[in-house]
C-alpha cells in the first residue's frame, strides 16, 4: 500500500504557518479561536435563556384610558405574564405600553393572550420579539 504525499497547497499552508517568524501570530490566532469556541459552547449550554416578549400595537388614536382598559381586560394567562407598565416617560413606552413576557408560556397560553388582546378595540396587532440571543 502506497501513501501519496499531501497536495501542494496543503504543504504550502503548513510551511507558512510553521515559519518561526509567524509563530506568535499563529499561537494568538489559535488561542482566540479556542476562546471563541469555548464561549459559544457556554452560551448555548449554560447561558441564560432568551427572553421572548409579545408587544401590543395600538391604533395611534387610542387614548391612555383605552390602553389601560386592554391591560385590565387581558391579564396574565398561565406562563404568559403581563409586564408592569414602564414608569419612564419615553415615547416608546407611551406608544407600546402593554407587553407580555411569553418566555415560559405554552402555545395555549400564547393563543389565549393573542385572542384576548386582538378582540379589544383600538388594538392593531401583537408581535413577538426575542432578546438575549
Amino acid at each position: 500500500m502506497t501513501t501519496s504525499a499531501p497536495p501542494h497547497w496543503i504543504r504550502q499552508t503548513i510551511g507558512y504557518l510553521t515559519d518561526p517568524r509567524r509563530r506568535a501570530a499563529v499561537v494568538l490566532g489559535g488561542l482566540a479561536t479556542v476562546g471563541l469556541i469555548v464561549f459559544g459552547v457556554y452560551a448555548v449550554i449554560d447561558g441564560p435563556p432568551p427572553k421572548v416578549e409579545a408587544v401590543v400595537y395600538f391604533d395611534p388614536a387610542a387614548t391612555a384610558a383605552e390602553k389601560d382598559a386592554v391591560r385590565a381586560a387581558c391579564p396574565t394567562v398561565g406562563g404568559a405574564r403581563q409586564e408592569p407598565p414602564d414608569t419612564n416617560n419615553l415615547a416608546t413606552s407611551r406608544a407600546y405600553p402593554l407587553r407580555y413576557d411569553i418566555s415560559q408560556a405554552s402555545s395555549a397560553d400564547r393563543a389565549a393572550i393573542y385572542k384576548c388582546v386582538q378582540g379589544q378595540p383600538k388594538v392593531i396587532g401583537i408581535s413577538e420579539f426575542t432578546q438575549g440571543q
